[in-house]
């Protein structure tokens, strides 16, 4: 959850309460790269850099400029150092009516725009500084100027040019002829090689905005802006070769921001991500006299690209997050944030073929899977995120909701089928929470090589199943993230908890209402702290306060088959009577297989007493019995604590785990030797058996089942 102050924690559940919206249009090139900053002249405190960092005011510092600054506390001493915004300074004071003689320029130069059809100049806003009176404005490409504009009596602080269009433009030129002032020097705070405004409620007609996330990341669902202006002058017009809308292009990000009055008057505005241009991403109506934007934010950018390996594969979460980040482009390479703990854990892939012909979404999902992390585009900074789940959110009353809150149940999940990342192939199944469910996941990540990363994969991916949904329709507070846990009041006296999967806002006519959300009330095994694993027949009582057990019944193996004996091999005689035969060893008996196992999760009464028995196959529990569960070849492993049972096949089977019992081998071959014997008028052959064959070896027993009982934290 964003951190708010005590006056918007009152303000957003307030009675009454006053909403606004701001978005920032950044109608930049994407892959623009800005060069160096030349000019006729620059002081030696200037930090030309500031010139493109889209801040706008300056900070007031004392110089030695006739009538600009007092010992009044308002102005600041030059650190000798590293001195905060002061854009672009130049060297000399304009004269006693303000003219500059000779003339006096800044210039931005720039690479990698295909075309520019705007740009803004911004001058200081003090009125001690004064701003360029005379100026001239050049959009050059290779030194010469294909758009210039001047200017005469300006008076105002910054200028925003359209109507032109220049291809593969590398600077933009501001020359200043004369100042409003006497004895200043240059300013120039920004220019801008596009569009940058801010549109709050007055531009904005409509607003919509959609965060969703899926914590298990089997899926990579992401948040989109829908943003509607009116058009009236036909500034963004498809047909028109001359206006800004030729300029929109992919990748272009419009920061978006909700804030509420405070009683002070002033507004806390609280962000809620970048969102970008994408696939087109607009459309008009009405004759083009309005004008819709739909954009993604950065998961949605990456989601469908195709990723293009790199020489050397990534080996962390980290390295993998910068890797795809790094596939939108060079001024995208930092736009990403993973949790400091999980930064770097190991996550690999056997060969750079493991990964080819994937898309950033899914190798983005799934090392956040293999690290036990989800993936988010962060409000506060839009970066693409990577963290683990938290547990702290908000509160939703009654009275902030337009209807009373709908529950329904969450999808159950009967196993997760793993195909480990090994070289071999090999599968393992990890139990899912009802495994009476019709739905079985599978699940082939190339950054999952062994049971412990498929485990941990388990255990994100388990917390998201069973239990209940919450769906519930407020008035929206812009504070809230995906992730929270929040806390839902269903009377005076009554509550639940969920996490927030996803939540909408929906602002037209400065009225922000009908805000949707769901809230995740998974059951899955991290609701259980407590567990006794049971394997002789008796009474056993719940613990005092629990109120809900988790129980995994597992049956009794089956016995392996027993061998068989094998053959007798024979050899001919040293003169060639007798038919020779190859001995062979027996076939080995068959594997017995695994118990049944069911799991489910009960409702129970306080400290109620369920008799436990372990009859012939099957393992009782109350009235529960694993005969109603399903048999797993390679076995079920219980994700909370890592055990497995009721595998099949297994040489020496676990007492209490279900294991069944490894088929007996087969019997050595015999082998003996034919003789011929000869005599005066005649002969015989006859057969000696030199070793006999071996009987097939019995199977090992299966072995006995257990119950394993999980129980709430109440208890």
């Amino acid at each position: 959850m964003l951190s708010s102050s005590a006056a918007y924690e009152a303000a957003i559940t307030g009675d009454t309460r006053r909403m606004y919206l701001k978005a920032v249009i950044d109608i930049i090139d994407p892959d623009i790269v800005y060069g160096t900053v030349d000019s006729s002249g620059v002081a030696n405190v200037c930090r030309p850099e500031q010139i493109h960092d889209k801040e706008m005011e300056l900070i007031p510092y004392a110089t030695l400029e006739p009538n600009r600054w007092a010992l009044n506390g308002q102005f600041k001493l030059f650190p000798l150092q590293g001195a905060d915004h002061i854009g672009f300074l130049g060297d000399v004071l304009s004269g006693a009516e303000g003219v500059f003689s000779p003339a006096v320029w800044v210039e931005e130069q720039f690479s990698n725009v295909s075309i520019l059809q705007a740009c803004s100049i911004h001058f200081p806003m003090a009125e001690w500084d004064g701003v360029p009176a005379d100026f001239t404005v050049e959009v050059r490409q290779g030194g010469t100027a294909y758009y210039t504009k001047t200017v005469v009596g300006n008076t105002a602080s910054s200028i925003a040019l359209e109507g032109f269009t220049v291809n593969n433009p590398d600077a933009i030129r501001v020359t200043v002829t004369r100042w409003s002032r006497p004895g200043r020097r240059l300013r120039v705070p920004e220019i801008i090689p596009g569009l940058y405004e801010e549109w709050d409620s007055s531009i904005l007609a409509r607003f919509t905005l959609n965060q969703q996330v899926n914590f298990s990341c089997l899926a990579l669902p992401y948040g989109t802006c829908s943003l509607s202006m009116d058009n009236l002058d036909r500034r963004f017009e498809p047909r028109s070769k001359s206006g800004v809308f030729r300029s929109i292009e992919e990748r272009q990000g419009i920061p978006v921001s909700i804030g509420v009055a405070l009683p002070d008057g002033t507004v806390e505005y609280k962000p809620k991500g970048i969102y970008y241009q994408y696939s087109g991403g607009w459309k008009t109506g009405d004759n083009g006299l309005t004008m819709q934007w739909e954009l993604v934010d950065i998961v949605g950018l990456v989601s469908g690209r195709q990723y293009i390996p790199p020489a050397q594969l990534p080996s962390t979460l980290e390295g993998w997050i910068a890797s795809i980040v790094a596939q939108l482009g060079d001024n995208f390479a930092g736009r990403y944030h993973v949790d400091p703990e999980y930064a770097g854990r190991s996550v690999t892939a056997r060969s750079a073929e493991d990964v080819k012909g994937k898309s950033c979404g899914e190798l983005l999902r799934m090392a956040c899977m293999a690290a036990g992390v989800f993936p988010r585009a962060d409000d506060e900074t839009g970066d693409l995120t990577a963290e683990p789940l938290w547990n702290q959110g908000a509160k939703m009353t009654l009275d902030n909701m337009e209807e009373y809150p709908v529950m329904k149940a969450n999808d159950d999940l009967a196993a997760l089928i793993f195909t480990l990342a090994d070289g071999n192939g090999t599968e393992y199944v990890v139990s899912g929470n009802a495994t009476a469910s019709g739905n079985t996941v599978a699940v082939n990540n190339p950054f999952i090589h062994t049971q412990a990363e498929a485990l941990t994969a388990a255990r994100l991916i388990l917390s998201t199943y069973g239990g209940n949904q919450l769906e519930a329709v407020g008035r929206g507070n812009p504070a809230s993230e995906l992730g929270d846990v929040d806390t839902v009041w269903l009377n005076e006296s009554t509550a639940t908890t969920g996490r927030r999967m996803s939540q909408t806002f929906d602002m037209s006519s400065g009225v922000l209402k009908g805000s949707q959300s769901t809230i995740l009330q998974a059951d899955g095994m991290f609701l259980y702290e407590n567990r006794e694993v049971i394997t002789e027949p008796g009474i056993w009582t719940a613990p005092p306060g629990a109120t809900s057990l988790r129980l995994i019944l597992v049956g009794k193996g089956e016995d392996g088959g027993h061998g068989e004996p094998g053959t007798m091999g024979k050899a001919e005689s040293e003169d060639g009577f007798g038919e020779a035969v190859t001995g062979g060893y027996g076939a080995d008996g068959e594997d017995g297989a695994g118990g049944r196992v069911w799991t489910g999760k009960i409702g129970i009464n306080p400290q109620q007493q369920f008799q436990i028995s372990f009859s012939g196959p099957d393992t009782i529990f109350g009235t529960y019995s694993s005969a109603n569960g399903v048999q797993y070849p390679t076995g079920f492993s219980d994700v909370a604590s890592g055990d497995v049972y009721g595998r099949s096949g297994v040489e020496k089977p676990i007492p209490g785990s279900g294991d069944g019992g490894a088929g007996g081998r087969g019997g050595a071959p015999g082998y003996g030797v034919y003789k011929h014997n000869t005599w005066q008028g005649g002969g015989s052959v006859t057969f000696k058996v030199l070793v006999d064959p071996e009987p097939g070896k019995p199977g090992a027993a299966g072995a006995q089942g257990c119950a394993v009982i999980y129980w709430d934290k109440e208890g």
